[in-house]
């Protein structure tokens, strides 16, 4: 790995702003609160899952079993089971930074409940591009209210991922910037300084994760904020597939990536991105999220 230069990952806005404004002078682009899911502390598999989420323990989990209740395991319009991508612990989400932290931040943008689970199933196949892979039941995107956590829901026998993974893990008070894909025809300037703030602040990720062996800075996993890839990309689709009405915008809640233990469920190290309608997030319409998997 390179010589790390160290973001303020945990840091407050103004602590986050001025060091991203040291990398990047353009005052057009900025960072954006985005709760980070981190999994250092946590050995792969169920187990410590299984013992602490019935006690009561906020907990994330990549993969394995979903949550309770669930009457019936989602399938695609094929019959084939449905991936269980994540199961997002909203009482922790909301509880990553303390509200005086929240109060720093200029355009704080949230919105998820505040309790219950969020989940997110795919087929790891429907890449979101075309309007009937939603019809076609490509992504399921539920909101557990009030989850029962005296069960957990065993994935089906046929169920075939890449790789078989349960990886337990929390969020962590943290940003996201605009990825560099999105300044491509920007000039040379703004291009470099957009890669090196995002590079360091990987590289840190990196670090408080402990992922150690990669030679290239990998992408995080966060909640909210700028998409690791093309935003405009995305919104061309959005506005094919979720049209917007009078001031309604596109909220990006999650951004996956799959290049550490989810590796190969999207594609060649793709991102699962999750977006809604902000009308629908206000009226937590889920089954109106749109999934994209991103490795353009």
């Amino acid at each position: 790995m390179a010589k790390l230069s160290m973001a303020p990952v945990h840091a407050i806005y103004p602590v986050a702003h001025e060091w991203f404004r040291g990398i990047v002078t353009d005052d057009s682009v900025d960072v954006a609160y985005s709760p980070v899911l981190t999994e250092q502390s946590f050995e792969p598999g169920d187990q410590e899952l299984r013992e602490v989420w019935p006690e009561g323990a906020q907990l994330c989990w990549f993969g394995g079993p979903a949550a309770a209740p669930l009457d019936r395991w989602p399938r695609n319009a094929d019959g084939e089971p449905l991936a269980h991508v994540l199961a997002l612990d909203l009482a922790m989400v909301d509880g990553t930074a303390h509200r005086n932290d929240k109060a720093t931040w200029p355009d704080l943008r949230e919105g998820l409940p505040k309790t219950g689970v969020l989940e997110v199933f795919h087929d790891l196949q429907s890449f979101g591009f075309e309007a009937e892979d939603k019809s076609n039941g490509g992504w399921v995107v539920r909101w557990v209210p009030e989850p029962d956590r005296s069960d957990l829901v065993d994935a089906p026998t046929d169920l075939d991922t890449p790789t078989e993974v349960c990886q337990v893990a929390l969020t962590m008070r943290g940003y996201s910037i605009p990825g560099v894909h999105n300044f491509v025809g920007s000039g040379r300037r703004l291009f470099d300084q957009v890669e090196k703030a995002g590079s360091d602040l990987q590289r840190t990720w990196m670090y408080q994760r402990q992922i150690g062996n990669a030679p290239e800075p990998l992408p995080y996993s966060h909640v909210y904020g700028h998409p690791d890839r093309n935003q405009a990309v995305a919104v061309e689709v959005l506005e094919q597939v979720l049209p917007l009405e009078s001031e309604d915008r596109y909220r990006l809640i999650l951004d996956i990536e799959s290049w550490t233990f989810l590796a190969g469920w999207f594609g060649d190290a793709g991102n699962l991105e999750v977006w809604m309608r902000q009308s629908d997030l206000d009226a937590q319409r889920f089954s109106e999220a749109w999934c994209l998997i991103r490795t353009d």
